[in-house]
């Protein structure tokens, strides 16, 4: 008896065996399918935006805007554009790495397209240079003075001449002269590049404030003041690094205005902020109010 079932579980096993190597042998070498590939119209949403960010960094990192108008043909999309703006809004409102943000931003504007909520996104500032002129010593002389011989005669005939000579000449040079050669960077400050209103469904009535350097990067640890008719806030950028290193916040009160200010910076002021914001955004859902968003770049 346990032989018998040794030889029918042997028999299953090496049965087994044979019909999966012929199945796997007729599928992959007598009759293979035929190999398809995948559009990137074909993929889901999620891969859809993975795709689209990858061709985004891959402009941002070689400039071909070309190739990369080719790459986002295949999403048969024909407002493109539109859809890298949104894509970007959504991912700078969910707190997203901000490098996704700033290629998908800067690809929308290549292609025609931006928004104001990314706009700060786009801008790569450069320094101005100002040469300092240099001045020319000037030396001015004093012309010689003349001797006058002064001659007194006697009825004896003898001449006395008397001279009164006159010191020697001195030469005066006045000279004004500080030479410097080559450009000389005007020192760095803060320009308020930004300041506006946002219609952002994602946020109700928040002041958004992003401090910059010269390459576009967040600058965190910059202290900001905002001050309103009856009272004054301080706080510093930078604690909520996974919106922006730059970042910084404030919850605006509807019908008030604001003023904004860096402090321990030179940095121009953003005045009448929240003026006409009740008008700003007429298509915000109810009880939703407009933002606004203040951006600070150095210079």
């Amino acid at each position: 008896m346990k032989n018998e079932r040794l030889w029918w579980v042997g028999g299953f096993l090496i049965g087994l065996i044979v019909g999966m190597s012929m199945s796997l042998y007729y599928t992959w070498v007598l009759d293979p399918p035929p190999l398809t590939l995948a559009t990137p119209a074909s993929l889901n949403q999620h891969d859809k935006e993975v795709y689209t960010v990858l061709v985004a960094a891959a402009y941002a990192s070689d400039g071909n805007l070309e190739r990369a108008a080719r790459r986002l043909d295949g999403l048969a999309d024909p407002r493109v554009a539109e859809t890298l703006v949104a894509l970007a809004e959504r991912y700078l409102a969910e707190g997203h790495d901000v490098r996704d943000v700033r290629v998908l931003a800067r690809l929308a504007d290549a292609l025609g397209s931006t928004s104001a909520a990314v706009r700060p996104f786009i801008a790569t500032p450069t320094a101005t240079l100002t040469p300092i002129p240099t001045a020319t010593a000037t030396v001015t002389p004093t012309p010689p003075p003349t001797a006058t011989p002064t001659v007194t005669s006697t009825p004896t005939r003898t001449a006395t001449p008397t001279r009164t000579p006159t010191p020697p000449p001195t030469a005066i040079a006045t000279a004004t002269a500080t030479a410097t050669s080559g450009p000389t960077v005007v020192a760095a400050d803060f320009a308020l590049v930004q300041s506006t209103a946002l219609c952002d469904i994602n946020s109700s009535g928040v002041l958004r404030i992003y401090v910059r350097d010269r390459q576009g990067k967040g600058v965190p640890g910059v202290q900001v003041s905002v001050s309103w008719s009856d009272g004054e806030d301080r706080f510093y950028t930078g604690f909520k690094p996974e919106v922006d290193p730059g970042y910084a916040d404030f919850d605006m009160r509807p019908g008030e205005l604001y003023e904004v200010n860096l402090l321990d910076v030179t940095a121009e002021p953003a005045r009448d902020v929240g003026a006409g914001l009740d008008r700003a955004c007429p298509d915000l859902p109810a009880g939703t109010l407009p933002s606004w968003q203040i951006v600070f770049q150095r210079r």
